[in-house]
């Protein structure tokens, strides 16, 4: 692995972490983290109240550059992962659900967005 990609994914871990710590402020529960299946991935996977919410986490310099990072294609893969998580655990199947950016912009001030898609 080369040393730029050592640290990007030493940056998205760091991100990831601090992405679960902000949402358990916020009362969230975080159930899974780096959820993998073979058709995609899904970094948090959160519940509050009767909501299950999966995010997904950029770290990017600028907050367009982190909205823009996550295409259509990365919606589906999270979209998909999704449905095997819930197909997999009875009790969420009758929770609302919503997809949820969260961002760590210039590697310190966090912005999260819910329901993005």
């Amino acid at each position: 692995m080369s040393a730029s990609r050592k640290s990007r994914e030493k940056l998205g871990r760091r991100a990831e972490f601090l992405a679960a710590n902000y949402l358990r402020l916020k009362g969230y529960r975080i159930l899974e983290t780096r959820f993998k299946t073979k058709l995609g991935e899904i970094d948090l996977i959160a519940a509050k109240k009767d909501l299950l919410v999966m995010v997904e986490v950029k770290a990017r310099d600028d907050l367009q550059t982190a909205r823009e990072s996550i295409t259509y294609q990365s919606q589906q893969r999270i979209q998909r992962a999704a449905d095997i998580f819930i197909g997999r655990r009875r009790i969420y199947q009758q929770m609302g659900l919503r997809f949820d950016g969260l961002y760590l912009i210039a590697k310190r001030r966090i912005v999260h967005e819910p329901d993005i898609f």
